[in-house]
């Protein structure tokens, strides 16, 4: 198993990791550090400004607690995830 895979993230780090794999969020809003040390853990790599997940990322990201479904990240899709979420959710 490599490294990247069980290696531990603090709760920033993990946020960050969430942020890219959703693309929720533009660079300028992450925290250079957890881009940083997620890129040197080959979680995350940075194309034309953009940062997005390796393939050992999503595996990463995959094995996270509450992990969505990163297949499709259209906007309609994750809306769509999110009012699903909120229905289900016991008031």
């Amino acid at each position: 198993m490599p490294r990247s895979l069980k290696a531990p993230l603090s709760p920033n780090e993990e946020v960050t990791l969430r942020r890219v794999a959703l693309g929720i969020s533009p660079m300028k809003d992450l925290s250079p550090r957890d881009l940083m040390r997620l890129t040197s853990l080959s979680l995350v790599e940075i194309d034309a400004g953009v940062p997005r997940l390796t393939k050992i990322g999503r595996q990463r990201y995959r094995a996270l607690p509450r992990a969505a479904n990163v297949k499709d990240l259209s906007l309609e899709a994750m809306v769509a995830a999110v009012g699903e979420r909120l229905r289900k959710t016991p008031e």
